[in-house]
């Protein structure tokens, strides 16, 4: 009794003393202060320095709000690091609208570092950009942590960046230009330039890789004059910066500002710029973000409101030129694919609501146009899109969603859309600068034994095939987090290892299966010429007698060249500023 009462005595003062700090987890950065890190292990039990939530800015609240990030000031001495930063203020889709988190002071990054290396040089180092629709998403250990990818040698670095009207908004003014989120991400790979080589990394080896709006960014990146030289990969999940969510006209941008600006009771900035910006400061950041979804049309659509767009010309510009007028960038190798049933993410989640469903039957000229997110043009051109889409799809089906056929052409409707023509664009735009043959196109078709239909449909028993997001299983220890209660089996495991092979080989050579490298995987060629050669990586139904992850060619031509009309017709078209 007395020995119990003498460790529950000792356990309650332990806080009070410090305890020694290994030296391999002390890091000084280029300014000269310096960073204390903790241990984690990799999912074979590799060793791994993490040092979590380093500020890279300063907190961007008061004067700082709508302003392009400014670094974080030097400090003195060593800064422990453990995880405990919020993530940036958000709605988090998954909860409809009732779960508003985090803060204006997010603006923090991790670094995984293996703790031995199998190589005595630099190690390469890729830098993940989460999704959500620049809307929502962290870049937080429990959802894209180092488990998986630091099994091989290589450095992992995740960050938050601004989200939704606080990343996004713009007047068309210099003075509030936007593209804050997207210029935060470029503030990131900055300071990976001058501090990466202290954590063991090679600053000239940099893969910058993304999923969904994560992706989109990755592909702007390639663009802007404020990350040239940054990175020398690119790898973008199911987005590119040539989608219809992908940008926004800076006239509808600024016509959204002046909507939100009123609902705040602020001065329009028509008539006072300063005076307008310096109301939208004085106000709570809650109160903003309270008015998240009163600006949507239908449900959460378009689901992508505040985004990226082209900048009136400004000082510290991300992106200032049209992008029909720049290239895509310099030579770089770049990966990218989709997966096989992306559009779930939208089919599955209108099946929690009974409200939304009819909507569908009832209302489907007015719900089309905001859910695949052209939206914003003239009334004539939304209407005759609207028929086009209509009949090359759901032709006469009853727009019934409880319709096994209907649900699957309405969800290769948006998987078409959102995900799989933007890829084909940046495809084409490759090869249209003979980039073609170091671009890698992939299609995720593995359906593992947990999946985020799961849970955009609240249905735990829902089969709805390969939906977006699930690629991010193979790559990142999701699984171990709170949203889903799967274990992952033999199948999964094998997609697991040869997904982390494939993609750090690519950031380590530029190549995902190099000449010369003992790679036990099918070789994995360039796109070459449409339709497109690319990489199935897992077999849907996994009794079928094919290989698990095998080269293939002609990845849905028809609905490709279909989308390719689509968008000469709204380069035609102009768009609605009223």
């Amino acid at each position: 009794m007395k020995f119990a009462l003498v460790v529950l005595l000792f356990l309650s003062s332990c806080s009070v003393y410090e305890t020694k700090v290994s030296e391999l987890l002390k890091v000084t950065l280029s300014h000269g202060g310096g960073l204390i890190g903790r241990y984690l292990s990799s999912h074979s039990g590799r060793g791994i320095r993490a040092f979590m939530d380093v500020p890279y800015a300063e907190p961007p609240i008061g004067h700082l709000r709508f302003s392009n990030p400014v670094p974080k000031e030097p400090w003195e001495g060593f800064l422990k690091v453990s995880g405990n930063a919020d993530h940036c203020l958000q709605y988090d889709y998954l909860y409809k609208g009732n779960m508003s988190i985090g803060s204006e002071d997010c603006l923090y990054l991790n670094v995984y570092v293996p703790q031995v290396s199998k190589s005595k040089d630099l190690l390469p180092v890729m830098v993940f950009f989460h999704g959500g629709g620049f809307q929502s998403g962290n870049g937080k250990r429990v959802s894209f942590g180092p488990d998986y990818l630091l099994d091989e040698d290589a450095i992992l670095v995740t960050g938050n960046y601004r989200l939704g009207v606080f990343g996004f908004l713009t007047t068309n003014t210099p003075d509030c230009p936007g593209n804050y989120g997207l210029k935060d991400q470029s503030l990131m790979l900055r300071w990976i330039q001058e501090n990466i080589g202290a954590f063991g990394g090679d600053r000239n080896s940099v893969t910058i890789f993304g999923q969904s709006s994560g992706g989109i960014s990755v592909t702007y990146h390639t663009l802007s004059p404020l990350s040239r030289g940054l990175f020398q990969r690119g790898i973008a999940h199911s987005g590119t910066h040539l989608g219809l969510r992908s940008i926004q006209d800076i006239r509808v941008a600024a016509r959204s500002a002046r909507k939100l600006v009123n609902m705040l009771k602020c001065p329009s900035e028509k008539s006072n710029p300063e005076e307008m910006l310096e109301c939208l400061r004085s106000k709570s950041a809650q109160e903003i973000n309270s008015h998240f979804y009163d600006l949507f049309l239908w449900d959460v659509y378009p689901d992508i409101y505040w985004s990226p767009v082209v900048e009136p010309p400004n000082l510290g510009a991300f992106l200032d030129q049209e992008l029909s007028e720049i290239s895509t960038g310099d030579d770089i190798p770049f990966m990218l694919g989709v997966t096989s049933n992306e559009g779930v993410m939208v089919s599955a989640s209108i099946l929690q609501s009974s409200e939304l469903i009819n909507d569908v039957k009832t209302k489907w000229n007015t719900i089309l146009p905001p859910t695949l997110s052209y939206n914003f043009y003239t009334k004539d051109t939304q209407d005759r899109l609207t028929d086009i889409i209509t009949e090359f799809y759901v032709q006469d089906y009853e727009k019934d969603m409880n319709d096994p056929i209907f649900f699957q052409k309405f969800t290769d409707a948006v998987s078409d859309g959102y995900f799989i023509s933007p890829t084909d664009r940046f495809i084409q735009s490759r090869q249209e600068s003979s980039l073609d043959s170091n671009t890698y196109l992939y299609f995720f078709n593995h359906k593992g034994d947990s999946s985020y239909a799961e849970l955009l449909q609240q249905n735990v028993n829902a089969d709805h095939g390969v939906s977006h997001i699930d690629d991010m299983i193979s790559l990142f220890p999701i699984l171990k987090g709170h949203l889903f209660s799967g274990f992952a089996t033999e199948e999964d495991d094998y997609i697991r290892k040869a997904m982390v092979s494939l993609w750090v080989n690519f950031a380590t050579y530029g190549n995902p299966t190099p000449t010369g490298r003992d790679v036990e995987l099918p070789r994995w060629d360039p796109v070459g010429s449409f339709p497109y050669n690319y990489l199935r990586i897992g077999r849907y139904n996994q009794t079928e007698n094919v290989s698990r992850i095998c080269m293939e060619r002609v990845l849905y031509p028809e609905r490709l060249l279909f989308w390719r009309q689509i968008r000469d017709i709204l380069n035609d078209s102009p768009v609605d500023i009223d």
